[in-house]
């Protein structure tokens, strides 16, 4: 029964490319930040192998540069290339991140054997073209992995917040022990906010981390009204941003968003909320929300200037850009995770090696 059962999942799981062969089908140069982070928190929260994990990240570089495309060959679609044809979900569900990372850990589990290499592996579960091809991006995707366990920066009164092996730090000084944070921490006031690979956001105050949020898929942002308090804000799991702080209520409809929002405080105290939806930069005040731009590749970082004007930053294909008529870039240097920018237009980055410098 054990090999009838493989060999129906085998079937199901469709011939899959190294990368679309579809010319129309762009595929990114580097991996998207927050895909990694939800295909691992996926992982940890099914507590899949070291092994399983390698092989999912394997196959996602393989497959997309770890990007969620909404093309490729035939019907496949998604950081996987799975296709709806072939059993793996709707259209719907498999650009779902989390629920194509949970099919693909689903069967790696199955198939796993202990001759097989988390190449092997991956291949066992896409059925590919070029098996040969997941081993060879191992490199690739100990790196990335690397990076899952690590966010930022957030840049606040010169002092550099990060997370970093799990745990968040601040200028280097350690914050937390508990070795579970992902993504880019967010502060306000005196609080420091980030999110844990389970979907918890937890905050620190007089020394101690308590949790605010559960249910969160993206990384908090906390901005501080004139009047003391804080608004927290967050993508949830369904992909709707919400206002995690009293009183909660959805900002938007489920699917609407990804990655990290960005809040501004206006000078007559509203909050203008930034999101990343497809590639598309959405903007709000008071509830609706308009297209400020297209051509996002990762989440925003909106400021205000001193004159009153808000500026949005963002890193495509890895470099910092200026929203102005067009995304302009900032420089040359090559950057991963989000970008952390000052009124003054000072922008902050992360290179690959962990250290924080100034962008453009």
């Amino acid at each position: 029964m054990l090999r009838l059962a493989l060999v129906l999942v085998l079937l199901m799981s469709g011939t899959a490319h190294a990368l679309p062969l579809n010319v129309l089908c762009r595929v990114p140069g580097v991996h998207d930040a927050e895909v990694i982070r939800v295909v691992h928190a996926v992982g940890l929260s099914t507590r899949v192998s070291d092994k399983v994990m390698l092989a999912g990240f394997e196959a996602g570089w393989v497959e997309s540069h770890m990007n969620n495309l909404a093309c490729g060959d035939a019907d496949s679609l998604g950081v996987f290339q799975q296709r709806p044809s072939m059993g793996w979900g709707t259209p719907d569900q498999i650009m779902n991140v989390s629920y194509a990372a949970s099919r693909f850990f689903e069967l790696a589990v199955k198939l796993d054997r202990a001759h097989l290499s988390p190449g092997l592996l991956a291949d066992a579960v896409q059925r590919s073209c070029c098996p040969e091809r997941y081993d060879q991006a191992e490199g690739r995707a100990r790196s990335m992995l690397r990076q899952a366990w690590q966010g930022g920066p957030e840049v606040v009164g010169g002092m550099v917040y990060v997370v970093e092996d799990g745990d968040v730090r601040a200028d280097g000084v350690r914050l937390s022990t508990s070795q579970d944070y992902v993504g880019r921490p967010s502060v306000a006031g005196t609080a420091v906010y980030a999110r844990t690979a389970g979907g918890e956001v937890r905050t620190l105050l007089n020394g101690a981390w308590q949790t605010v949020a559960t249910g969160v898929a993206g990384d908090p942002e906390a901005v501080l009204r004139p009047d003391g308090t804080v608004e927290l804000f967050a993508v949830v799991a369904n992909g709707s941003v919400a206002r995690l702080s009293a009183p909660a209520w959805p900002q938007s409809p489920p699917g609407f968003a990804t990655g990290k929002p960005s809040a501004v405080v206006h000078a007559d105290g509203s909050v203008g909320l930034y999101v990343r939806s497809g590639d598309k930069l959405m903007a709000t005040a008071a509830g609706a929300w308009r297209e400020i731009a297209t051509g996002l590749e990762g989440s925003p970082e909106a400021v205000v200037r001193p004159d009153g004007t808000v500026g949005v930053y963002a890193l495509e294909d890895g470099r910092p850009h200026r929203l102005g008529l067009a995304w302009e870039p900032l420089g040359e240097g090559r950057f991963i995770d989000t970008v952390s920018a000052q009124p003054d237009g000072t922008v902050h980055a992360r290179t690959a090696g962990g250290e924080v410098v100034t962008a453009g």
